[in-house]
């Protein structure tokens, strides 16, 4: 039996300034463009409701060329899998870590 990887994200309002730049500094997008990404997909469901895919952030990640795979693997990773479990799962403890955008 696989052992289940914990959410990263999760572990955000726990970290102390140190080991919180250390993980943003890590991660496979820059921290204004995930909070654009969040805002990107927000904008977007007042016309539409999640088709559950990651249509709207590869379309963002394509339009502002920035690494898909490795930034789409990150997101599945933590908990969102679809545009509406980006915002769910990811953008809340984002918010928690750092407040709202």
């Amino acid at each position: 039996m696989p052992i289940l990887k914990k959410r990263q994200i999760e572990i955000l309002s726990q970290l102390n300034n140190q080991e919180l730049e250390k993980y943003v500094a890590a991660l496979p997008i820059k921290p204004d463009e995930l909070e654009e990404l969040f805002f990107y997909i927000r904008s977007r469901f007042k016309n539409q409701l999640c088709d559950h895919t990651s249509k709207l952030t590869m379309q963002y990640l394509i339009d502002n060329r920035l690494p898909f795979p490795k930034i789409i693997s990150w997101l599945n990773e933590n908990g969102g899998y679809c545009d509406c479990k980006i915002l769910e799962n990811i953008e809340t403890e984002w918010n928690k870590a750092f407040g709202n955008s």
